[in-house]
């Protein structure tokens, strides 16, 4: 289980509890007052009551209730956490509702895209959700909403899926997925690998909004990629400091018909362009999968090119 859960007293403000759930009105009293808009997307469930009082967490605190995995969240400018438990009426079943305000549709994707694994059962919830025991997590709009239960036995999916889609039916606009990560060419993704990087994207503190998905070549897995500057010209900039830093490390570049073609020490080599705000390419072909790494790069370029920019 990859769900990360910390003991403790979870609190709201009473003025939030009364507009989805008679809670309890016991639990240490909060600093700051959680999000109303966060509060009215916890739907009204027959049979379940909170076995706690809810509490809400700030980029400042969030570590209380993730400690170890609230830098991950922050890296994503993490915005606010509503954290509902409850219990079943009459069983020992319980239900954790989780609800993560990312304060952007991409901040979420991230977040939820460093999570997820390919391996993970998908589910049609939201833009994007996946399955993986008895938790269910899936991302609408700027939210990235985690369920865990226990207890619940062979009903345990369907419950999730049904407390899921009413969360997900309360958020008043999705936003949709990110349009570069739309932009990968489907030929040979592989499936659920699609994720972004906010900062230090392939390490350089200079490369910031990075997309990155997994393809098939000849029995091994290659790496296309992103990355969106704010203009063509800060594009072209983030390129030319890339391969500065690539020649300062002795892997020379060499022109090529779409762009540059790198080489490193290892063995791995790297394709990259640039289609106006837009750096793309292919990263970590192994010697051998030459072809398959320029055909990436290929693909990538027309995707971007028949579409508009994204900024």
């Amino acid at each position: 289980m990859r769900n990360i859960r910390a003991n403790g007293v979870w609190a709201v403000p009473a003025a939030l509890a009364f507009l989805f759930f008679l809670a309890p009105a016991s639990g240490p009293a909060q600093t700051r007052e959680g999000s109303p808009e966060l509060a009215a997307l916890v739907p009204r469930l027959a049979a379940w009551s909170p076995s706690e009082a809810f509490r809400s967490y700030f980029p400042d605190d969030l570590f209380e209730y993730i400690n170890g995995a609230a830098e991950s969240y922050l890296s994503y400018d993490f915005r606010e956490l509503l954290v509902v438990d409850l219990e079943k009426k009459g069983t020992e079943a319980t239900l954790t509702l989780e609800i993560y305000d990312m304060g952007g549709p991409v901040n979420a994707f991230g977040i939820f895209g460093a999570e997820r694994y390919p391996e993970n059962k998908s589910v049609a919830i939201g833009e994007l959700g996946y399955l993986e025991g008895e938790s269910l997590n899936f991302l609408s709009g700027r939210f990235y909403v985690k369920m865990l239960a226990f207890g619940l036995g062979e009903v345990t999916e369907a419950v999730l899926g049904d407390v899921g889609a009413k969360v997900a039916g309360a958020v008043k606009a999705g936003g949709g997925l990110p349009a570069l990560v739309l932009a990968f060419p489907k030929d040979n993704l592989v499936a659920r690998s699609e994720k972004y990087i906010k900062k230090n994207f392939m390490g350089y503190e200079f490369l910031h909004d990075g997309y990155v998905a997994a393809y098939e070549a000849g029995g091994r897995e290659i790496e296309g990629f992103f990355i969106e500057g704010r203009s063509e010209k800060e594009a072209e900039g983030m390129l030319a400091k890339l391969l500065d830093a690539l020649a300062a490390d002795k892997q020379l570049p060499e022109k090529i018909a779409l762009g540059v073609h790198v080489r490193n020490r290892y063995g791995q080599h790297l394709y990259v362009g640039r289609v106006r705000n837009v750096v793309c390419g292919a990263m970590r072909v192994p010697d051998g999968l030459e072809a398959a790494g320029e055909a990436l790069l290929r693909s990538l370029t027309v995707s971007l090119a028949e579409k508009r920019s994204p900024k």
